[in-house]
């Protein structure tokens, strides 16, 4: 299971977030679609459900929505943003 790392915090706010990082005190932010994905994941949903989910509402293909989640997910992992629980 994928976790927002707990360093993190962000305030609510429409459209685009922006992820502030205690460790080095930068903040990344995300455009609305890489949004919608981090709230999915710190709602607790996987991979699987996210995609599937993002691929309904945009009318596409699960296939090409889960590479997208995935590689958000990946670089997430790579910043130390998410963590593996």
């Amino acid at each position: 299971m994928i976790k927002i790392a707990p360093q993190l915090s962000w305030p609510p706010v429409e459209g685009e977030l922006a992820v502030y990082d205690s460790r080095d005190g930068k903040y990344h932010v995300f455009n609305s679609s890489a949004a919608r994905i981090w709230h999915r994941i710190a709602e607790g949903l996987g991979a699987v459900e996210i995609a599937s989910e993002l691929a309904a509402e945009h009318r596409a293909s699960v296939e090409s929505v889960r590479r997208d989640v995935d590689l958000f997910i990946a670089e997430g992992l790579e910043l130390g943003l998410l963590i593996n629980a």
